[in-house]
């Protein structure tokens, strides 16, 4: 349907065999379902969002704005509030009852805010409310290494095998940083290994298999043929990062499109990702490229540069 039909024409449509109609309102888009949704599917039109606003009325929420409307009283319903991180006062309300505040005295510690005050309410939720997930590390090491004609993850550019040299890279931004593989090695020193649970995938592969582990922290992703790579670009990545966008990238210098392999993927992107893998894109470019992102200019385009070959290698081995 076009931006020009309304709710009459909406309702017709849903009279003959239509279960689901698309309205482009210009403004913003609609999509009207027909039949119930199910808890998966639900699942599925929220992923991109970080919270949800529900009637506590009717349903618990992890956390509460409780809201003191003297025309709607609480007191009755002091068993559901579990958990208030703020006090929203009505427009004709100023504090808060003194019969609540026996029963819930620590009320008056809380943020406290006018229902007409917006922009305040949604600067609180968004810095205050909001937990940022976790971010964890992930080196991939698991290609094969063709043109150069050995494990690229052995290679030896600062007097350590490369990736040993990108997990002490990581370290200092993340909470634990893991070795992405094909199979279990014993290479790596007693680093935390994750195999991939996704096979012949890629680096696609490694990252769903990472969040598989761990899908509620964030995940800043390197490969491990970035010789040139320093924190000063992960400086900028991790500074930069948003955690209400799907990832936060770099634009690549080469393709103009984002470089996915150093990269911050949000626990959001664990259900896009396999979204695209059913659709048979096993390509996480692919996936940045039509997603909100976070997508930076790197101010060090040289950090990007891949080494693939031994004649690369060779060059780069002599320029540090």
């Amino acid at each position: 349907m076009d931006h020009k039909s309304d709710e009459e024409e909406l309702n017709k449509s849903f009279l003959g065999s239509a279960e689901q109609v698309y309205t482009d309102k210009i403004n913003f888009h609609r999509i009207n379902i027909k039949r119930e949704l199910n808890a998966f599917e639900k699942r599925k039109y929220f992923n991109s969002f970080d919270f949800t606003f529900i009637n506590g009325n009717h349903y618990i929420a992890e956390k509460q704005l409780l809201v003191i409307d003297s025309r709607k009283p609480l007191l009755k319903k002091v068993a559901k509030i579990t958990n208030p991180v703020a006090v929203v006062f009505s427009a004709t309300d100023k504090e808060i009852p003194p019969e609540l505040l026996k029963e819930l005295p620590e009320l008056k510690t809380l943020p406290q805010f006018s229902i007409e005050e917006i922009d305040k309410i949604g600067v609180f939720i968004t810095t205050s409310v909001l937990d940022k997930p976790k971010l964890k590390g992930l080196v991939l090491v698991g290609g094969k290494s063709t043109r150069m004609g050995s494990d690229k993850a052995v290679l030896d550019y600062h007097g350590k095998p490369q990736w040993e040299y990108a997990k002490e890279l990581l370290a200092p931004y993340c909470d634990e940083v893991f070795i992405s593989v094909a199979e279990e090695a014993k290479s790596y020193k007693g680093t935390p290994q994750i195999t991939d649970k996704f096979l012949g995938l890629g680096p696609m592969g490694g990252i769903l298999s990472a969040f598989q582990e761990d899908p509620n922290s964030g995940w800043l992703v390197i490969a491990c043929d970035l010789p040139l790579l320093s924190e000063k670009s992960l400086d900028h990545l991790v500074t930069k990062r948003n955690t209400h966008k799907m990832a936060t990238s770099f634009k690549s210098p080469t393709l103009e499109f984002p470089e996915p392999l150093i990269c911050i993927w949000e626990p959001k992107a664990y259900g896009t990702l396999l979204e695209y893998l059913s659709w048979g894109y096993s390509c996480p470019r692919k996936a940045l490229i039509n997603s909100d992102i976070e997508l930076l200019i790197s101010e060090h385009e040289e950090e990007m540069t891949n080494a693939n070959t031994k004649e690369e290698f060779i060059e780069i081995k002599n320029t540090l």
